[in-house]
């Protein structure tokens, strides 16, 4: 089918391995092309129109960085990197297609070539999040690709979208418009295998993401509907802005797909093609299948302006251009995508054989976290100890010099007592010698100290440089703080005094700091570097609010109840929801709930009003009873679309009446086991099966 997308996943490697071999390859290239007259390339260009914040270029084989400026041309083996709010949009000047790149962004132009009567164009992104707009290709030698280190995107004529893990290299991608077809390898060695390897054909509204876990054997288990919100949460602004400003382009190149699909219908053709997730068998499916190219329009419209990321102006101005208003954004209200529309019974099985290879990998995650914080728990001990033992040296050094002090003045006569505790005083008074007068020692860091916490000529270090997050942000553990500081500095993340993450120094190699969980709720954090005792200036690090739900015994017991408070924190208005669900799990030989199911709406709680129901269920099996609380904002006929729930602040959820069935035993145990938080559309916006347990006093 025309209008098609190539992503070839291969074997994993680290970003910068992938760096290595790609420089190699492009070394053996060079030597090939320079060796070979018949395989002579012209050279082509891609225009800065637009740049906005810090970018940086450095030219083919040069090592020095340059400020990015509008107009600035770009040839083959430029590279880009941009900074924190920083992006710029790239136009291929003989054919008008458009990259925009995000912020925190590395992207290199690996082909930028006209050869044999063809154009090649070809940029890698290492990390990052970019748009691609892409003009149909006029003949079949003309080549368009966007390169990850896990996928290769062979375009013909496409709207569509990546995000690209720092770190990790792991790969999101997102079709507005086009078709992407997606393939795996055995073998990354291997790459004309790749190319030609059996794939999946995402449409649009549809994405394709290669995680860390081990490659499913057909790559069709891993395309599904695209979930906007969560595309949102990994998509820089500023390429959401290009999707935006696209709209009508996209909604053009949607209507030829949609022509396509009844065409193969018509002819009874119920697979678009071999390798599509999608078996269109009638009309309605038809209907359910295109309806969805344009509900995940809008729902990725109103997902962006939701966190900030786009405005309800830009939204207008896309809509003014918008002929047909049937077809128009809709924000406001949109209905949700039908995630089942479509989908081949076949590929239903392939996810479900899937889910035991997925699940294993999960666990290993869960399992590396659980190492992580023990061990972030045994770096807290053995610090915490050190400074004990630190202050405890100080003070027998203090005692120690008081006690000789106090010895010496008692031989002294009152005149050689006065004098001498009048220099001691004078001695008190005396500024700290200047330290251009003391011998400096080398740097810690061979590097340069300005903007990266280099090495410093004193024994204090320079402060850290912070950068992510930039601004305030609500996120979910485990928390990331993204840094850099001199080599041979500690970098320590403190939550007031208490030590909360910590990372070496890289110079000026950026580092992650991975902080231990922490409970829900707003935090004020700082960063230090330090060196042996030497401390840098303290830096500040924007307010981060960490999503969650609390549980804590509101009160004692009285008239033979407790109440359980649960309270959401961290939550802001950027974290919108309707619905809410709750269980907890107790002994049913020592509390029970006796009170109603329907619940009284209570002043200064989360769902207070005429517009909201509250009920709490109880259960019990064995020896265990579970209370489940669910909590909804509804509308009724006449009342019109309700808002959604907005938190500024730590909110009490609800106050649980439970009964003290057993109050000798004098405490009891209860788990919060399970907590999950939605929005009116069912997208999840928090979501926690990890137990939280507490004991509660029944006496």
């Amino acid at each position: 089918m025309a209008n098609a997308v190539r992503i070839n996943r291969r074997k994993r490697k680290p970003a910068l391995a992938w760096v290595l071999v790609f420089a190699m390859l492009l070394q053996g290239g060079a030597a090939l092309v320079l060796a070979s007259p018949a395989n002579a390339k012209s050279s082509r260009s891609a225009a800065v129109v637009e740049v906005t914040g810090d970018v940086a270029y450095k030219k083919s084989g040069g090592s020095r960085s340059y400020a990015v400026y509008q107009d600035l041309n770009l040839n083959q083996g430029d590279s880009i990197v941009t900074g924190p709010s920083s992006s710029v949009v790239l136009r291929v000047v003989d054919r008008e297609d458009e990259i925009t790149i995000g912020e925190n962004s590395e992207v290199y132009i690996s082909d930028l070539v006209e050869k044999n009567g063809g154009k090649k164009t070809k940029v890698k992104s290492w990390a990052g999040s970019l748009w691609a707009k892409v003009k149909s290709l006029i003949g079949s030698k003309e080549e368009f690709e966007v390169e990850t280190p896990t996928a290769v995107m062979g375009v013909r004529g496409t709207n569509f979208m990546t995000s690209v893990n720092w770190k990790t290299g792991e790969t999101t991608m997102a079709v507005a418009a086009g078709i992407v077809s997606a393939s795996e390898a055995d073998s990354a060695a291997d790459h004309k295998q790749t190319r030609n390897a059996e794939g999946v054909s995402v449409y649009p509204a549809q994405q394709v993401a290669f995680s860390s876990s081990e490659p499913n054997k057909d790559p069709r288990a891993q395309a599904e509907y695209a979930d906007p919100k969560a595309l949102v949460e990994v998509l820089d602004k500023k390429v959401l802005e290009s999707f935006i400003k696209n709209i009508g382009d996209i909604q053009k190149e949607q209507d030829k797909i949609k022509a396509q699909l009844k065409e193969n219908l018509d002819k009874g053709e119920a697979k678009p093609d071999g390798r599509s997730i999608l078996k269109i068998s009638t009309p309605a499916d038809l209907q359910a299948v295109t309806t969805n190219f344009d509900r995940f329009l809008s729902l990725l419209a109103k997902s962006a302006v939701d966190a900030g990321k786009l405005t309800q102006k830009a939204v207008d101005e896309a809509n003014a251009n918008i002929a047909d208003a049937s077809r128009k954004l809709d924000i406001h209200n949109p209905p949700a995508m039908d995630k089942n529309a479509g989908i081949d019974p076949e590929v239903e099985q392939l996810k479900k054989q899937a889910e035991p290879k997925n699940t294993a990998y999960e666990q290993e995650q869960r399992e590396l976290r659980d190492n992580q914080a023990k061990l972030a728990a045994l770096l807290d001990r053995v610090e915490a100890d050190r400074q004990r033992i630190q202050d405890q040296n100080r003070k027998a050094v203090a005692e120690a010099d008081q006690k000789a002090t106090e010895q010496y003045t008692s031989t002294l006569s009152a005149d050689e007592k006065k004098q001498f505790e009048e220099s001691q005083r004078k001695n008190a008074n005396q500024p700290a010698p200047d330290s251009s007068s003391r011998p400096t020692s080398p740097p810690a860091d061979s590097g340069s100290d300005s903007g990266s916490g280099g090495g410093s000529t004193d024994d204090r270090p320079s402060a850290p440089v912070l950068i992510s997050p930039i601004a305030e942000a609500t996120v979910r553990n485990p928390v990331q703080i993204k840094l850099k500081a001199a080599a041979g500095t500690t970098i320590r993340v403190l939550n007031g005094t208490e030590e909360v993450g910590r990372a070496d120094g890289q110079g000026d190699s950026e580092v992650t700091v991975t902080l231990r969980a922490l409970q829900p709720g707003t935090y004020h954090l700082t960063a230090q570097a330090f060196r042996g005792s030497a401390a840098s200036v303290p830096v500040s690090i924007p307010p981060i609010h960490i999503l969650g739900v609390t549980l804590a015994q509101a009160d004692g017991v009285k008239d033979g109840k407790i109440n359980l408070a649960l309270t959401m924190k961290g939550f802001t208005p950027a974290a919108s929801f309707y619905s809410v669900e709750a269980h907890l799990l107790y002994n049913k030989a020592a509390l029970d709930y006796r009170g109603p199911a329907d619940l009284t709406s209570v002043p200064g709680t989360v769902f207070y009003g005429t517009q909201t129901a509250e009920t709490l269920r109880q259960v019990s099996d064995g020896s265990r009873s579970e209370l489940i609380y669910a909590a909804t904002a509804f509308e009724t006929q006449g009342s019109g679309a309700i808002k959604p729930i907005q938190l500024s602040g730590d909110t009490l959820l609800v106050n649980v009446p439970l009964s003290v069935v057993d109050s000798a035993a004098g405490s009891a145990k209860v788990d919060l086991g399970f907590i999950k938080i939605i929005d009116k559309q069912g997208n999840t916006v928090y979501e926690s099966r990890d137990i939280q347990s507490i004991s509660v006093g029944t006496k």
